[in-house]
């Protein structure tokens, strides 16, 4: 069986999802809660219908700031996003990963069969 690189985790188990950020009412300590969903926005519906993410102690709902990430199936994180309340428009604070694909783009795109302009370039220096 394949696996990611040197962590032992199996090819067939899939690591993606949302993992939200907020902080808990009563102490006001940092917590985290992952949910297994496709988009963002069904992300943040299931973590508003939870009760022990939406209710305090007393049964009273509480509002809190959010910080989103999303990981894809290697577990890799892709985006964030943050939201003042439960109930805000989420804003993408960053994307991670699009640098390296350009990257990866440009070092492939070098090689000698993609450059043919060169090629004719140094053909015809050496015919004149």
């Amino acid at each position: 069986m394949k696996s990611y690189g040197n962590t032992g985790t199996p090819i067939t188990m899939d690591m993606g999802g949302f993992n939200i950020q907020y902080r808990e009412p009563v102490l006001g300590g940092n917590r985290a809660s992952f949910h297994k969903t496709s988009t963002l926005l069904n992300a943040v519906a299931e973590f508003n219908t939870l009760e022990r993410t939406s209710l305090t102690p007393e049964g009273l709902p509480f509002d809190t700031p959010l910080r989103i990430e999303r990981n894809d199936i290697f577990g890799n994180r892709t985006h964030v996003w943050t939201m003042d309340s439960r109930y805000d428009v989420p804003r993408l604070i960053g994307t991670f990963g699009a640098e390296e694909e350009s990257r990866r783009y440009r070092r492939y795109s070098n090689r000698s069969g993609d450059r043919p302009y060169r090629q004719t370039r140094r053909q015809t220096r050496r015919s004149a």
